[in-house]
This record gives structure tokens, C-alpha cells and sequence, in this order.
């Protein structure tokens, strides 16, 4: 019987026998006990090596049953995967191994047993996926262009001024959390006991900015319970940042409605030239590094979290953000996972 083992293994575990044998230090019986074969085996590979030198060790690759598709269709199923089950016929975007399973059989007229397909996925690199929200509007070539272009020009008008660069964003949280999966005894869910009034949440407002230095990142949030981030809040936030920071100040946001209207354009006129706004492409909120804040408390620190009441959230929430001021490469790993380059400064 074949030893277990890859061809490559068991060529070196071959190899390895036989110059202990040659070397003289070590008896057939006692090679084979340490490989945990049989000593005939070891016989059998000395002799093959006697009679064919190197050449005679090599292990063939074991027989087995022969893959049900051909090369090019597994090409072709990798494409299917690519594209949209709705385009091949399918009711939702949902990629299941029983509808993958009925396409082959389709296509072919090969047979598969699910629980086989899925063992063929993952050996290929395929995973059961969560998909990511994409906004339908969001346009790729006018993100692109803005990178390429606005993301520039906005740094050069902030150094050109020395002033603060500075990315807002607000969020919220509500009363029940976001569940993950936890370990428990099969049959027996975990239960998480929630406040039944969902009414109840705590907005939050932060911002990240660099100074005109460029050497180091900053994090200040505010939170609000039962409330939420108007224009009025949000002018009242900038307000407070220009009260605390000199110079000038560059505003980078996204185009949502608190970010528009009378409380921040008197803002800007009472600024007198030191607040400059400038806005994000539409839906495209992976270009700010604050989405990935609240990503990492909601996903991360709050997930499977369920607080006794908004004031409870409160302070918990506070109690994650503060010391992220502080973190220079959590901030800076929140920019990383945006798809907002950091500015050369703090890369070097």
C-alpha cells in the first residue's frame, strides 16, 4: 500500500532513507520504524535506487478518479461567477451551489452533488460572501477623475493657504445592535436581550483632520442622544473646530442635506475667508476615511452589543471613540482602508 503523502513528500522522505542506510549509521529495520513503514518498503526503494540511481525514488502521482470537467469548462464556470445571476436567467443576484449545480448540468449534462461543488469551490478559492452595497448612481469614472483631479487640487489650495484639511461625516446607532455569529452550543442560539423601544439612538458627528504640518492626524467627534446632526448641528460643530484650530480650515464632506442650506453659508460668510468647503463625489462613500470609523464601532467594538438605554449607548460610544485621538495608526489605517490616498507627508 502507498504511503500518504504528496509525490513531492514521499520523494523526499525516500531520498532521506536511503542516506541513512548509505550512510551506514542506521539499519533498514531502523529507518523503516522511524518513516513508520514497513521495512520491505525501505528495501524496495534501496533497490530501485541500486539498480536507477536518483530517478529511482521518484513517486508517481497516485491514481485517482478523473475531474468531471475538462479545463476550459472550469474556465467557463469561473466566468460564471463573475457575472450577475440575474443576466444568466436567475430570479435575484444570488449565487447558490444548486443553481451553479443546475447551469452545469444545463450546460454539459454533468452531474453534481452539492455538498461535492461546494468542497470544489473552496479548493478554487470560493467563499459564501456577505455582498457590499453599491449605490446604483454612483459613477466609477467621475470618482476616478475626482481622485485624479479635485483630491489634488483641494490638497494644493490647503497648502498653498496653510490650512487645517479636514473630513467630516455623521452616523447613528440605534437600540439594537449589529449581530455577528457567536459560539454556542448547536441548537442553542445565543439570545440578546434588546430594549423593545427603537426610537431610542445616539447620532455622531467626527471629523479627521491634519494640520498644516502634514506630520500627524487628528480624530474629535460629538454625540447626541435622541437627536440627530441638522445643518444647524453641523455648523455648530465647524464652528467650534475654527474657534480651536488657527488658520484657515478646508472642509472635505459628502453632498447630504446637513452639509447645505442657511446655517452654513453663514457660517462661511462669518468666517471671513477662513472656511473653504469642498464636497466628495456623489455616493461614493469609501472615499472618506470616517466611513471606516464607524465601521469599525458598529461592526467591530458595538456588534452583539445591546445597551439599556440611549444613555448607556452614550457613554459606551464615547468610551471607544476617545482614545482613537490619541492612535496615530488606527487613524492612519482608517485612511488606508478608504479609498483616499494619505497625503505623501504622512506616508514618508
Amino acid at each position: 500500500m502507498r504511503t500518504i503523502g504528496s509525490p513531492p513528500e514521499l520523494e523526499r522522505r525516500r531520498c532521506l532513507a536511503i542516506q541513512r542506510i548509505v550512510e551506514g549509521y542506521y539499519t533498514t529495520a531502523e529507518v523503516a520504524d522511524f518513516l513508520e513503514v514497513d521495512p520491505s518498503s525501505v528495501r524496495r526503494w534501496l533497490a530501485a535506487f541500486r539498480q536507477h540511481g536518483a530517478a529511482g525514488l521518484a513517486a508517481r502521482p497516485a491514481p485517482g478518479r478523473p475531474p468531471k470537467l475538462t479545463p476550459a469548462q472550469e474556465k467557463i464556470v469561473h466566468r460564471w461567477l463573475k457575472d450577475n445571476p440575474i443576466d444568466l436567467g436567475f430570479p435575484t443576484e444570488l449565487w447558490t451551489t444548486d443553481r451553479l449545480k443546475q447551469l452545469i448540468d444545463q450546460e454539459w449534462g454533468i452531474s453534481f452533488n452539492q455538498h461535492y461543488l461546494a468542497a470544489w469551490l473552496r479548493q478554487r478559492g470560493y467563499t459564501p460572501q456577505l455582498p457590499r452595497r453599491v449605490a446604483r448612481e454612483a459613477d466609477d469614472r467621475e470618482i476616478a477623475r475626482w481622485l485624479a483631479e479635485d483630491w489634488s487640487r483641494i490638497k494644493r489650495k490647503a497648502r498653498r493657504r496653510g490650512a487645517c484639511l479636514m473630513l467630516l461625516d455623521e452616523s447613528g446607532l440605534l437600540m439594537a445592535p449589529l449581530r455577528r455569529r457567536s459560539w454556542s452550543l448547536c441548537g442553542h442560539p445565543p439570545q440578546s436581550k434588546e430594549k423593545a423601544d427603537h426610537r431610542e439612538k445616539v447620532s455622531v458627528a467626527g471629523a479627521i483632520w491634519l494640520t498644516p504640518l502634514r506630520d500627524r492626524l487628528h480624530f474629535a467627534y460629538q454625540t447626541l442622544v435622541n437627536d440627530y446632526f441638522s445643518n444647524t448641528e453641523v455648523a455648530e460643530f465647524i464652528s467650534g473646530a475654527l474657534q480651536w484650530l488657527t488658520g484657515p480650515l478646508v472642509v472635505l464632506w459628502d453632498r447630504g442635506n446637513m452639509h447645505k442650506g442657511d446655517p452654513i453659508n453663514e457660517l462661511v460668510a462669518q468666517s471671513e475667508g477662513r472656511l473653504d468647503l469642498e464636497l466628495l463625489p456623489s455616493h461614493a462613500p469609501k472615499l472618506n476615511p470616517l466611513e471606516q470609523v464607524w465601521t469599525w464601532l458598529k461592526y467591530g467594538r458595538l456588534c452583539n452589543f445591546p445597551p439599556q438605554d440611549a444613555q448607556h449607548l452614550n457613554e459606551t460610544v464615547i468610551r471607544e471613540l476617545g482614545p482613537i485621538r490619541e492612535d496615530q495608526e488606527r487613524l492612519q489605517n482608517f485612511f488606508h482602508a478608504s479609498d483616499l490616498p494619505l497625503p505623501r507627508a504622512l506616508l514618508t
